[in-house]
């Protein structure tokens, strides 16, 4: 039976949160969507340890605040596009620079390595001036840097808005790669296209979570979304509107299947 990894239990702060609470199960892909400033990306400066929150977050039944900052993050990843403060001067250095921090034999730092550079195409940039790439780029190495720890569970915030359709289809091939290999992946974001693609959705509104489950069954209700200020992926709207006049009847994400559909 799968327990949560992370629990937060009745977070108040700065009128942001009041008695905020969520609970995020073990080796599933999560989505938290909410609208711009309903402080999706203050809640993972917290769980990355940049604002002092007591005895409200525990990791593993653990508070966050008893972790030492070098298991910390070991075992918990956060990436927030472009906030990154890098130790050397490339790619290579800085990933073998991290790897050296971690108990591992050769043979394995070289494995991870080469499988990182790999599967986010960043072969051409290994000896480029880190302060030279571009926010692609940089979340690119963000997300390399995560991944050479084999975290337990890795917060991304909100990556939808820099990477097309593709591109971003790609990267969460990937994440869900890592999924497999037992880390829990957090999709935090203000787009609910990106949460098709998770197990679980939770959605937050009014500094609390509005709304939680199956990510469709959340997401096919027009209602419940516009309240939380959100819009509805196109073809999730679409459907909604032709369910609504009878002319199908079911969700359908695939333009091309929805023709068809349409054409019986």
């Amino acid at each position: 039976m799968s327990k949560n990894i992370i629990e937060i239990i009745g977070l108040t702060y700065k009128g942001i949160f009041n008695d905020f609470s969520i609970g995020l199960e073990e080796n599933k892909f999560i989505t938290i969507a909410g609208p711009n400033n309903c402080g999706k990306t203050t809640l993972l400066r917290m769980l990355d340890n940049q604002i002092d929150i007591n005895n409200t977050i525990t990791m593993y039944d653990i508070k966050l605040e008893d972790y030492k900052l070098t298991d910390l993050h070991q075992i918990l990843k956060v990436i927030i596009p472009g906030e990154i403060n890098y130790v050397t001067n490339t790619l290579e250095e800085e990933l073998n620079h991290y790897l050296d921090l971690l108990n591992l034999s050769k043979d394995e730092k070289t494995k991870r390595y080469k499988k990182v550079i790999k599967e986010l195409k960043l072969s051409k940039y290994q000896s480029s001036n880190l302060d030279s790439l571009d926010i692609k780029e940089t979340i690119k190495v963000q997300l390399a840097l995560a991944f050479i720890y084999n975290p337990s569970i890795i917060f991304i915030d909100d990556i939808s808005v820099y990477f097309d359709k593709k591109e971003l289809d790609t990267i969460i091939e990937i994440l869900k790669q890592y999924q497999q290999e037992n880390t829990t992946i957090v999709l935090v974001t203000s787009s609910l296209d990106i949460a098709l693609q998770s197990d679980y959705l939770y959605v937050i509104s009014d500094s609390n979570i509005m709304i939680e489950g199956n990510p469709i069954e959340i997401i096919e209700k027009d209602n419940i979304m516009n309240k939380a200020g959100l819009n509805l992926p196109f073809m999730i709207d679409l459907s909604v509107k032709l369910r609504d006049y009878e002319l199908i009847n079911c969700i359908e994400q695939d333009k091309d299947r929805m023709v068809d559909l349409l054409w019986k």
